[in-house]
């Protein structure tokens, strides 16, 4: 099953973080009897990378030190406890979370990034969508995500399938 466009839904917990300069929604569904916890799928979705992601990541926290931005923590116990104990750990924050869905933000002084995973759990058909909002606090917000936003799209694309799969294969 590939990962599609869609809109944000009506009921999720994002949606009272809106309006947003930015925001886009991605949803993998897939069949499977297993019930799917967003935490789960978060706490893969930031831990596991592809290694042409992981490569991407280490040159974005090269350049931006050149800028005065934050380095994306790499203490990966501890950012999932923040995830699944809806806790703050560096520049992550779990503004929250309820049974389908976790809401991670990301704020750095140029920028406020929202991140949802949504499930629906319906017998055997899983959707999960992945919601990303960004507000600019400042041009240089504005200019750092120019220079990501190309490549925003097939990332989060690749991180959620990649997340997902993997919470389904583990037992």
């Amino acid at each position: 099953m590939k990962v599609k466009n869609a809109t944000i839904l009506p009921n999720s917990l994002i949606g009272s973080y809106l309006p947003a300069n930015y925001s886009d929604v991605y949803i993998y569904k897939v069949n499977s009897e297993k019930r799917i916890n967003p935490d789960d799928v978060m706490v893969n979705f930031w831990t596991d990378f592809p290694i042409w992601i992981n490569a991407l990541f280490k040159l974005r926290n090269f350049l931006v030190k050149f800028a005065g931005l934050k380095k994306e923590e790499q203490d990966l116990q501890e950012l999932e406890k923040c995830i699944r104990m809806g806790k703050t750990y560096g520049i992550a924050s779990v503004p929250a979370k309820n049974d389908d869905e976790t809401v991670l933000l990301l704020s750095d002084s140029h920028l406020d990034a929202y991140i949802s995973v949504y499930v629906e759990n319906r017998e055997e058909r899983k959707t999960v969508s992945t919601i990303t909002l960004v507000y600019f606090k400042n041009r240089l917000g504005r200019i750092y995500f120019f220079f990501v936003r190309p490549f925003h799209g097939a990332i989060v694309k690749s991180m959620l399938k990649r997340a997902v799969d993997k919470v389904l294969s583990e037992s």
